[in-house]
């Protein structure tokens, strides 16, 4: 596997409440790991950061274990999401504190993603990039409903408001995925400081460029403060460099 990874602060905030993780060697998955935190002062940078931790230490002490990764991937995330509530409701200062919250285990030929929020992760594959997530939003649930359009959600004032999210409740849904991928194949996980700034064919036209991976990760992040940088910016990506691929 062939990985790469950066956060920015962006042009505008003052502080980074992004967390990532990215974990490709682990076995028998690999993991990595989004987080966007929400809330007053500190909070947010808190609530992803207990987020990614929480998830990625659940990971690693199941690593030995002959569970299925779904239920772990599951596992993992509804602990983050008790860690970061308990936290939130324990602590005046952390009052309503949460985090989205896309993360994903991989192996040569499956991965495993599931998401809570507006975080997203993608897949480039054959010359394709497909949005895998569903975010969890108000304006996303408008234009589903086809109360709005697609250019009115992308300009939508509330566009930033999140009807799922870590740690906010008790309990949280979480949607969970399986795909097959090959050789040659780029994972995509996000915040949604490069989604809002970068539209997904611009992403395509630079995942597809005869550029390191690392390269391609530096130009998203360009790509997004070019673009106003109005929130933070965090982009992790995993290349598939086996042969023992899955089938397309």
């Amino acid at each position: 596997m062939q990985y790469a990874a950066k956060t920015h602060i962006g042009l505008v905030r003052q502080l980074n409440e992004d967390g990532y993780a990215i974990e490709a060697d682990l076995r028998p998955f690999g993991v990595a790991v989004v987080a966007d935190g929400m809330g007053g002062h500190l909070a947010g940078e808190v609530a992803s950061s207990l987020a990614v931790e929480t998830f990625v230490g659940h990971i690693k002490a199941a690593g030995a274990t002959d569970a299925d990764p779904s239920d772990e991937l599951m596992e993992g995330m509804q602990r983050a999401n008790r860690v970061v509530y308990e936290r939130s409701s324990s602590s005046d200062g952390l009052s309503g504190m949460g985090t989205t919250l896309v993360a994903t285990l991989f192996d040569e030929s499956q991965v495993f993603l599931g998401h809570i929020g507006d975080s997203r992760g993608y897949l480039y594959q054959a010359g394709m990039l497909r949005q895998l997530t569903d975010d969890h939003t108000l304006v996303n649930e408008l234009f589903k409903n086809g109360q709005i359009t697609a250019e009115e959600a992308s300009h939508h004032p509330q566009r930033n408001i999140v009807t799922r999210a870590v740690g906010t409740d008790e309990k949280v849904q979480a949607d969970l995925m399986r795909l097959q991928w090959s050789k040659g194949d780029i994972l995509l996980l996000c915040s949604d400081g490069l989604t809002n700034m970068v539209k997904q064919d611009q992403l395509a036209e630079i995942l597809a460029a005869d550029l390191p991976l690392a390269t391609k990760v530096d130009t998203l992040i360009d790509k997004a403060l070019a673009a106003g940088g109005y929130d933070n910016i965090t982009v992790v990506a995993v290349q598939n460099e086996s042969e023992r691929g899955g089938a397309r």
